[in-house]
């Protein structure tokens, strides 16, 4: 009994209701606030709950936050499915869904090379794609989604999407590219699918790349824990930093959470970036190698804009788990 009843009495002796306001309604809503939000107790309980859980290796919230191997956490299927997608498992995307995004994404070529702009999607993968062996078990592996769907492109209207995957693959050997618990590459896997890009990039255009040895190592802790702190749990990870060695010659012209506008004096081309978070550790490379870069959240595409600033390439940069829900819009 006193286990049942020490919570409610611990939360209803910090409620402060206005004694002035003698309605019984607000009195109501005032507990029924404090039961959904602040029950008594609640935090303690769960966050003991949260880490009994992690320290036998059992995932607490598996549809959030997956417990991997060796300090790894991977995001769960709450994200779009993206855990059982890894292995193509339930996997079914509707024809109508590909049509639909299929013509958006041929409606948006066909613009841009109007204008004489060269259109790139770069699909940084999910960390479960590139980590697999840090994932707590595994499945026989069939075809993701995205490589159902960049089948269909090149089928109907001859379109790839450049899915980083592979080359991260190749790269992991050499140090970390993803972190441990975080969704999101750090700047070494970013500096790699930069590179990639632009290797990709430069089969028709001429444009200079950066190189790695412009670039010093600096170790130290990164600043958030996006996955775990799903199931309130916190730890220090350190990861590798990229420091430019020569000062950067890079301006910032215009910086708002929706736009950033850089310039670099010493090139001449003009990219525009539909973007999500995952740039946010490239951005630097990308304004390395040209005159004028414009990113923008969000992949709505604004011709005025586009006709006002005639961009040479324009680049939807999105992580695997958000291409359809980015493309079918």
């Amino acid at each position: 009994m006193i286990l049942l009843v020490m919570p409610s009495i611990i939360m209803l002796s910090d409620i402060k209701i206005n004694k002035q306001a003698n309605k019984k309604e607000n009195v109501i809503r005032k507990i029924n606030n404090a039961y959904q939000e602040d029950f008594g107790l609640k935090n303690y309980l769960v966050n003991k709950y949260f880490k009994f859980k992690n320290n036998i290796g059992d995932s607490p919230s598996p549809n959030t936050c997956v417990i991997g191997k060796n300090g790894w956490y991977f995001l769960g299927n709450y994200y779009n499915n993206l855990f059982d997608d890894n292995f193509g498992h339930k996997t079914s995307i509707d024809s109508t869904e590909l049509e639909v995004i299929k013509n958006n994404i041929l409606s948006t070529k066909n613009f841009l090379t109007s204008k004489g702009i060269d259109f790139k999607i770069i699909v940084p993968p999910n960390k479960h794609r590139v980590y697999p062996e840090h994932l707590p078990y595994s499945h026989p592996q069939k075809k993701t989604r995205l490589e159902i769907l960049n089948e269909y492109l090149k089928k109907e209207i001859n379109f790839e999407i450049i899915y980083l995957r592979d080359t991260l693959v190749k790269a992991k050997g050499e140090k970390l590219l993803y972190y441990k618990t975080n969704t999101h590459w750090n700047d070494y896997g970013a500096y790699i699918g930069y590179n990639y890009t632009m290797k990709t990039l430069n089969k028709t255009h001429n444009l200079s790349v950066v190189n790695y040895e412009d670039y010093k190592e600096i170790i130290q802790p990164i600043k958030e824990n996006d996955i775990i702190r799903q199931i309130n749990l916190s730890a220090k990870e350190y990861a590798i930093f990229l420091q430019k060695k020569k000062p950067i010659e890079t301006k910032i012209i215009f910086s708002q959470y929706h736009k950033q506008i850089f310039s670099n004096p010493n090139k001449t081309k003009k990219l525009l970036m539909h973007r999500d978070s995952f740039a946010n550790a490239w951005m630097g490379f990308f304004n390395e190698s040209f005159g004028t870069t414009i990113y923008l959240r969000g992949y709505k595409l604004d011709k005025e804009l586009i006709n006002k600033e005639k961009p040479d390439i324009v680049i939807f940069e999105m992580v695997e788990r958000n291409v359809f829900e980015n493309l079918s819009k």
